[in-house]
């Protein structure tokens, strides 16, 4: 982390099993400051994966696959070994045929389901592979171009989130790109990335996975490293605010304890992309419904969406519920009670106190769980 600190913002992407794309900036104290929420999806070596084995499952057979892992489950694992060695050497440009060994099993099982003495039976038999593939004893070879065909719709994904990246106005004057991760030594990312972001500054360093390591481990010494975050969600809680019939809905129309409500409204504390840091605390006072309470209950939620209205809403979750007994004596009185969201590094801490009687009650959600 510290080797890339003259850089005076950048965008990182974190390519493993998955994609994990994050936007830096140098701040005055030397420590990273984060411009928008972490964002990413299945555009990884897994995604590579699931290409190859479909096509591998497409070639001998559905149930050739299954039979495979069910009875030479170490030799499963040994092709998945296999094709994450070809998957980081495989030429970006070059012509000819990629060649990949194979246990015997596999060929096997497909001559088994296929009904055939030979697997190039199996092979001139598919409709879509027959001009594509050959094999050899043990071995099957593609096209590098056909071979290649795996990475395409992974990195495409990849080219194009980081390029709506690049309509956002923080990240617009972002001018280095840094690859880490095992996905990141593929050469066809590489170069598809430089040639796409040819105006951008690439950085690829030296053993890409264990970078990652590194960066966790610095990390763990001096988490102060990274000053300030971008909220990756909107955070509220569920409140129940007098309808409103110009601005709610009849469906969320409800009475509670004689008085008409709007059920399901998400308040929200903090937006998506709002600056946070460590110790970072947002506080509300907001009074009990009405009186003959056994308990509170305070729903917390998250959303995708920067202003969610309702908590039912398509991109909307519930964290959890931190629930304040009440005494009787309590219960028979209108209540403020004060409500916190306090963001760790790592957690999500909800605090409700009531006013009148200094009662605290607190829950930590795990955010690395969403």
């Amino acid at each position: 982390m510290t080797v890339y600190l003259d850089i005076m913002n950048f965008i990182t992407l974190l390519l493993g099993g998955t994609a994990d794309i994050t936007v830096h900036e140098k701040a005055e104290d030397n420590t990273l400051a984060e411009l928008v929420p972490a964002s990413g999806g299945p555009w990884g070596g897994k995604s590579v994966d699931d290409a190859f084995m479909k096509f591998l499952s497409e070639l001998a057979g559905s149930d050739a696959m299954k039979l495979l892992k069910e009875e030479s489950m170490e030799d499963f694992v040994e092709i998945c070994r296999s094709f994450e060695t070809k998957k980081r050497t495989i030429p970006p440009e070059k012509t000819g045929f990629t060649t990949m060994t194979l246990p015997q099993s596999y060929f096997n099982y497909g001559k088994k389901c296929h009904k055939v003495k030979d697997f190039k039976e199996v092979i001139e038999k598919s409709p879509t592979y027959k001009d594509k593939v050959k094999s050899a004893p043990g071995k099957l070879k593609w096209q590098n171009d056909h071979f290649r065909g795996f990475f395409k719709k992974t990195v495409d994904s990849i080219i194009k989130h980081i390029d709506d990246l690049f309509q956002e106005t923080l990240v617009q004057d972002v001018g280095t790109i840094l690859m880490v991760g095992g996905f990141s030594d593929c050469e066809i990312l590489q170069k598809e990335v430089k040639k796409h972001f040819s105006d951008k500054r690439v950085i690829i360093p030296a053993e890409a996975g264990l970078a990652v390591l590194k960066g966790a481990v610095y990390f763990g010494h001096v988490p102060q490293a990274i000053s300030r975050r971008s909220a990756r969600y909107t955070y509220g809680i569920q409140t129940w605010p007098p309808f409103d019939e110009n601005n709610h809905p009849e469906s969320k129309k409800m009475t509670m304890r004689g008085k008409t409500r709007c059920k399901d409204v998400f308040f929200k504390y903090v937006k998506k992309g709002e600056r946070i840091y460590p110790g970072y605390t947002k506080s509300q006072i907001f009074h009990t419904v009405g009186d003959a309470m056994e308990k509170l209950e305070c729903s917390v939620f998250i959303s995708d969406h920067p202003s969610p209205v309702f908590v039912d809403e398509k991109g909307c979750r519930r964290l959890g519920i931190l629930e304040i007994p009440l005494t009787k004596a309590e219960s028979r009185s209108r209540r403020e009670i004060e409500e916190s969201m306090i963001f760790g590094e790592t957690e999500l801490k909800v605090r409700a106190e009531d006013l009148f009687t200094g009662t605290v009650k607190e829950v930590i959600f795990d955010l690395l769980r969403e």
